[in-house]
């Protein structure tokens, strides 16, 4: 009865196993620098207005002095620039990612039913 059993169906499965632990271990690795890769942005997206609104800010109280100081009215703004910035800029990611994922299960959905 041992002989009868077909290795065939063992080797299908143990390769399609093996594939699938080979594209889990590559997508936690792209995971983590895409995260990675996220966060530095995000910084950049937040601290470009801030940084922008203090310098400008300076310039301002130096070139047109007022009762108030130009360069914290501008530091607020700019935070809140970027705050608004770092809001859209990851919904946009965000709705990337989806796609993508959404693409993957029915590229996964259509391998299956090709079986």
């Amino acid at each position: 009865m041992a002989d009868d059993f077909d290795d065939t169906a063992e080797k299908e499965i143990h390769n399609t196993l093996l594939h699938k632990a080979q594209r889990l271990k590559v997508s936690r690795q792209q995971c983590w620098s895409a995260d990675f890769g996220m966060i530095a942005s995000l910084g950049g997206v937040i601290i470009v207005p801030i940084l922008l609104g203090v310098f400008g800010g300076g310039w301002l109280d130096v070139h047109f002095p007022v009762d108030f100081s130009w360069r914290l009215s501008l530091l607020f703004l700019g935070f809140i620039w970027g705050l608004i910035n770092a809001y859209y800029w990851l919904k946009i990611e965000d709705e990337k990612i989806r796609r993508n994922e959404k693409k993957q299960r029915d590229l996964t959905r259509e391998k299956e039913n090709e079986r």
